[in-house]
């Protein structure tokens, strides 16, 4: 029989798949699946729970938000263990749920895992770690994390505009030297992203038609410090409009850069992802597998 390894977030996104738990879990079973459940209890949990489980499996469903997803994806590189995804999206933003366009609706996401296909996907190694759509660093990327779970829970997305609002007089350079191949840049950023997805924060990547989710490369927005209210003017037009600025952006597209800065701290997949002076990122082709009915191999 086959098994399906069912993890999920009970805080994520209001809390709203323990509503659905029975209906899934009676989904999976109608399709010939025996399940094993397995709520999250606080960080890191799913990736513990993909590295010491014992029997073999045949797909693991994540149900959660981009952390919760982070977490299986960082199991399975560590356990060696890189059987298909199959994503319900539960959380507050789900950019990869956005790339893939899975329904938020959850019933129709579940019907859509086991109806849909593998697409073998680009993942990010960040030192030691793993992101699979986003590590950044300056203005507002700490938002998601720095917002608290009870307002997530009760106001949604607005939560995330208001915690930036907060820190709007808080705006400060990040001096960074960025290498990669045989270029440097070397200014002062009020923010830099290197992405691999469609989607960042729930608005499309600013290249979102000419990119692809596993051509082996990834993605840099870097974002220079504006030095007056016409200089930040411009740039938020620019971002509005989806347009590449290149008097106030650099956008790079490599398989691999290093970062270097005074003590800086980076946000992975919308999870704080430390405080680092030089860190090494590259793309990790085709390292896992999403199933979806949108994308193709």
């Amino acid at each position: 029989m086959k098994k399906i390894l069912f993890i999920f977030n009970p805080m994520a996104g209001r809390g709203r798949i323990k509503s659905k738990l029975f209906d899934i879990i009676d989904a999976f079973v109608k399709h010939g699946y025996r399940v094993q459940v397995c709520p999250t209890q606080q960080k890191g949990d799913a990736t513990s729970i993909i590295i010491n489980e014992q029997e073999s499996y045949d797909l693991v469903v994540c149900a959660g938000g981009d952390g919760t997803l982070n977490e299986i994806i960082t199991g399975q590189i560590h356990s060696g263990k890189p059987v298909p995804i199959g994503l319900i999206p539960a959380g507050s933003m789900n950019d990869v749920g956005h790339s893939f366009k899975i329904s938020r609706n959850i019933m129709k996401a579940v019907r859509d895992i086991m109806t849909g296909k593998p697409y073998t996907m680009d993942i990010g190694k960040f030192n030691d770690k793993y992101f699979i759509y986003v590590a950044a660093f300056g203005a507002f990327t700490n938002v998601s994390y720095t917002t608290s779970q009870k307002n997530k829970n009760v106001i949604g997305n607005l939560a995330y505009y208001l915690e930036g609002i907060k820190q709007l007089s808080e705006l400060k350079p990040k001096h960074v030297r960025v290498q990669y191949g045989d270029k440097v840049i070397e200014e002062d950023f009020l923010i830099g992203l290197v992405t691999n997805s469609l989607y960042i924060g729930g608005y499309k990547n600013l290249n979102y038609d000419k990119m692809s989710l596993n051509d082996g490369l990834l993605e840099m927005l870097l974002i220079k410090m504006p030095k007056n209210i016409i200089d930040l003017e411009s740039i938020i037009s620019s971002l509005i409009n989806y347009k590449i600025n290149d008097t106030y952006m650099y956008y790079i597209q490599t398989e691999k850069l290093s970062v270097s800065s005074d003590k800086m701290e980076w946000t992975l997949d919308g999870e704080f992802g430390g405080v680092y002076e030089q860190i090494e990122i590259e793309n990790c082709n085709k390292a896992i597998k999403i199933i979806n009915k949108s994308l193709r191999d």
